[in-house]
C-alpha cells in the first residue's frame, strides 16, 4: 500500500464525516441562516443591511432600567432589537410606538426591544418620561450617554436599529425609521424567534 493510499483514504473519510456532521447540525439548527434572513428584506424591511452580520455585540457599559450598569451580553439568550434613539431625533420619536407594538407581540424572554438613548445623563428623567408616553410603558429605558455601545456598533445616524441573535451576533441592521409592527417586520421576527 502506498503512502498516499494509507494517508489519503482515511483523510478523505475524515473530511466526509466532518462535512456530514456539519450538515446535520446545520439542518437541525432552529436559527435562520444569513442567506435565509435576507429573503425577509422586503416591503418595510427592504432596507435591512447585512454587511456586519456575524459581528459580536459591544462590550461597552450602559445604564440599565434599574440604574445599574449593564452590557449587551447581560441580555443574550434571546433576540435583541437594539434601537439607538434620542428625544431630539424626530424620526426616532416617530417610530417608537411601532417598536412598542413589536415588543407587545413577543415575550421578553424570546425577543427584547431595547431603546438605547443617547440623551445626556441629566436628561434621563425627561427621556424616560417621553419614552413612557410614546410606548404606553411597553419599553424600558436604557441610557448610553457615553455612546460606547453606539461607537462599538458603528452607528452612523439616528435612528438605527441592530438585530442580534440569541448568541449575541449581529443578524442585520436598519438605518432610519420604519414600521416595526408591519407585517414584513413581524414575519422577520417570527422567523428569528423560531
Amino acid at each position: 500500500m502506498t503512502k498516499l493510499t494509507r494517508i489519503g483514504i482515511p483523510l478523505m473519510l475524515l473530511i466526509g464525516l466532518g462535512a456530514f456532521v456539519y450538515a446535520w447540525f446545520s439542518a437541525a439548527s432552529p436559527n435562520v441562516t444569513r442567506e435565509g434572513i435576507q429573503s425577509y428584506a422586503v416591503g418595510e424591511m427592504s432596507r435591512l443591511q447585512f454587511q456586519r452580520a456575524g459581528e459580536p455585540i459591544s462590550e461597552a457599559e450602559f445604564q440599565a432600567p434599574d440604574g445599574s450598569t449593564a452590557t449587551l451580553a447581560d441580555y443574550t439568550g434571546r433576540i435583541l432589537v437594539v434601537n439607538f434613539w434620542g428625544t431630539t431625533c424626530a424620526p426616532c420619536v416617530l417610530e417608537m410606538p411601532t417598536l412598542a407594538a413589536l415588543q407587545n407581540e413577543f415575550d421578553e424572554s424570546d425577543l427584547l426591544v431595547m431603546p438605547l438613548s443617547f440623551d445626556r445623563v441629566g436628561d434621563y428623567p425627561m427621556a424616560r418620561e417621553r419614552l413612557d408616553e410614546l410606548t404606553d410603558g411597553a419599553l424600558d429605558f436604557y441610557g448610553d450617554a457615553e455612546r460606547g455601545v453606539m461607537f462599538d456598533s458603528y452607528i452612523g445616524g439616528f435612528p438605527s436599529t441592530v438585530i442580534y441573535d440569541r448568541n449575541g451576533r449581529e443578524v442585520a441592521r436598519f438605518e432610519g425609521d420604519t414600521d416595526w409592527a408591519s407585517d414584513e417586520a413581524l414575519e422577520l421576527f417570527r422567523a428569528l424567534v423560531g
